[in-house]
């Protein structure tokens, strides 16, 4: 991790150095040349270890009192002198006083968000050795009115100039002709674009709104197209684009009103990201069997397609392939799938079932989110992790079989799953995460396996018809509200190797007549059985030395001993509240 500097600020530091010292270097030319060397101590400016000679300049909130900042090639710090070789990111970020700022020649990078929001100022020299610009570097510098891109540039960032809308409205092509950025200026200007010959690579968000574009000409040595590099531009001829010699699919371009009934043509291999993203007419589709992958949020609300099929060769499904598509009623995944990306079919809330193939060793976050008539599914068994919220919210799902191979159940996994009757844990899981199977109101027994040592805080909050369960002696912790809310629960044995009970962990647990805690627990969270009606005794032992407020509190039947004096125990605000007795067996 990189070792911050945090420089002082002069109170009188209107500009940047007072008394730096010089140094002398030989030039290209093998003349000495004078390099200013600035002390950190003589600069209101921040600097971040980049290596053991460079650094760059980090964001600081007092640069927003300056108008004008002159960055030092050179720093000396703890009497050792380093280059000032980038700007981080954000590190100018919403300076809208400052007017102009100098860039040093030994600058080579300028990072995301660098100037954004700078809106006075008004032009900028960027030095010839900056070889890449971050994304939304200068993203609503509106009075800037000109800029120089040096030669050396190879990357530059979407988003970059977004917002520079009085600079000269011209398409920016950089990297020796063989990269176009998109275009900058006023959008309105842009309304036929011939991107010229030697263009290998189309940047991201290129012609993102240019609402007024009519015409494009790309040409035949594109071989790399960023995703949403013409979203938005609803002049254009509405039609599919292909390029990079018939093998991509960039998607749909032009109104996607008009985009109803798709063919890809045989010879494609890959469709892009964001392909048919808000394509909302869009109701069927034909994949050619040469395709091998789909692209990221690839068919992004597309809540008129009712099925898809998917060809052979795919091996992977990126993630919000088809968020949202709300019509979406089957779809058969291929054998040589291997992973289910992040919310790959979140909010197909038609989907009633779906085979996972034997190849899948990955299920990822949100992949089946709010998939609420999904009544079934078959998980293979090379299934190793369940990811955060996979299929929490499946409404419908009565019961599903999780592999031995599973390791991990994530947060919120099977919450929401309120028809969920029972569930069978394996014997590898180790952990179940927070909210794993909260609110699942249908569940009426579970069981969990030697090898869990902690509970995840509301893992089993809302299991309303939950009877019992059995806590294993692996189990050292209980999460907050892990049971909270499970009001059928009527005992539960807490394992001798538990040292504390979460807050909220059995609030609620109104038909709750007995439960015992170990020699092995210390602490009682706050609220941990508050509400528990029907609780009539329990034995707090010698161990516990701290109970926190409102732990009993409206436990009305509850008589408590306490294997302790009061002066060995910490008890929070209301513990004992509305408790039938409280008894201390010791002095």
């Amino acid at each position: 991790m990189a070792k911050k500097l945090l420089a002082s600020v002069m109170a009188f530091a209107l500009c940047l150095f007072v008394s730096a010292a010089d140094m002398v270097v030989k030039g290209k030319n093998g003349e000495d040349q004078k390099i200013n060397v600035v002390d950190t101590s003589e600069t209101f400016l921040r600097f971040e270890f980049v290596s053991d000679s460079t650094v760059e300049v980090t964001k600081e909130s007092s640069y927003r009192n300056h108008d004008s900042i002159t960055i030092p090639e050179k720093v000396r710090i703890e009497g050792k002198v380093y280059t000032v070789t980038s700007i981080g990111d954000q590190a100018f970020k919403e300076c809208s006083h400052l007017t102009s700022i100098n860039i040093p020649k030994s600058v080579t990078s300028i990072g995301y968000f660098a100037f954004e929001e700078c809106s006075s100022l008004t032009s900028i020299k960027i030095p010839e050795g900056v070889t890449s610009i971050g994304g939304s570097a200068f993203d609503g510098c509106s009075s800037l009115t000109s800029i120089k891109i040096p030669e050396g540039v190879t990357s530059i960032g979407k988003w970059a100039f977004w917002g520079c809308d009085i600079l000269e409205p011209e398409l920016l092509v950089y990297d020796k002709g063989t990269k176009c950025y998109g275009w900058i200026g006023d959008k309105k200007k842009c309304t036929e674009v011939v991107i010229p010959e030697g263009v290998t690579s189309i940047g991201g968000s290129a012609f993102w709104w240019c609402s007024s574009l009519t015409s494009i000409k790309i040409p035949e040595g594109v071989t790399s197209i960023g995703y949403s590099a013409f979203s938005g531009c609803n002049s254009l001829e509405p039609k599919l684009l292909i390029y990079d010699k018939g093998t991509k699919c960039y998607g749909w371009i032009g109104n996607v009103e008009k985009c109803t009934n798709v063919v890809i043509p045989e010879g494609v291999t890959s469709i892009g990201d964001n392909a048919f993203e808000d394509c909302s007419s869009l109701t069927s589709i034909k994949i050619p069997e040469g395709v091998t992958s789909i692209g990221e949020s690839a068919f992004w609300w597309c809540r008129s397609l009712t099925s898809i099929k998917i060809p052979k060769g795919v091996t992977s499904i990126g993630e919000y392939a088809f968020y949202d598509c709300r019509s979406l009623a089957s779809i058969k995944i291929p054998e040589g799938v291997t992973s289910i990306g992040k919310s790959a079919f979140s909010g197909c809330e038609r989907l009633t079932g779906i085979n996972i193939p034997e190849g899948v060793t990955s299920i990822g976050d949100n992949a089946f989110e709010d998939c609420s008539s999904l009544t079934s599914i078959n998980i293979p068994e090379g299934v190793k992790s369940i990811g955060d919220k996979a299929f929490s919210g499946c409404s419908s799902l009565t019961s599903i079989k999780i592999p031995e191979g599973v390791t991990s159940i994530g947060k919120s996994a099977f919450s929401g799953c309120e028809r969920l009757t029972g569930i069978n844990i394996p014997e590898g899981v180790t952990s179940i995460g927070e909210w794993a199977f909260r609110g699942c109101g249908s569940l009426t027994s579970i069981k969990i396996p030697d090898g869990v040592t902690s509970i995840g805080k509301w893992a089993f909050s809302g299991c309303e018809r939950l009877t019992g369960i059995n806590i294993p002696k692996s189990v050292t912790s209980i999460g907050y509200a892990a049971f909270r809310e499970c009001g059928s629960l009527t005992s539960i044995k807490i394992p001798e190797g538990v040292t504390s009970i979460g807050g909220s962990a059995f609030e609620g647990c109104s038909s709750l007549t007995s439960i015992n805690i170990p020699e092995s627990v210390t602490n009682i969270g706050k609220s941990a059985f508050s509400g528990c009606e029907r609780l009539t005794g329990i034995n707090i032992p010698e161990s516990v030395t701290s109970i926190g407020g409102s732990a009993f509190e409206r436990c009305s039947n509850l008589d408590i001993v306490i294997d302790n004096s009061e002066k060995n125990v910490k008890v929070g605000a209301d513990a004992f509240k509305n408790c039938k007795s409280v008894k201390w067996l010791k002095d």
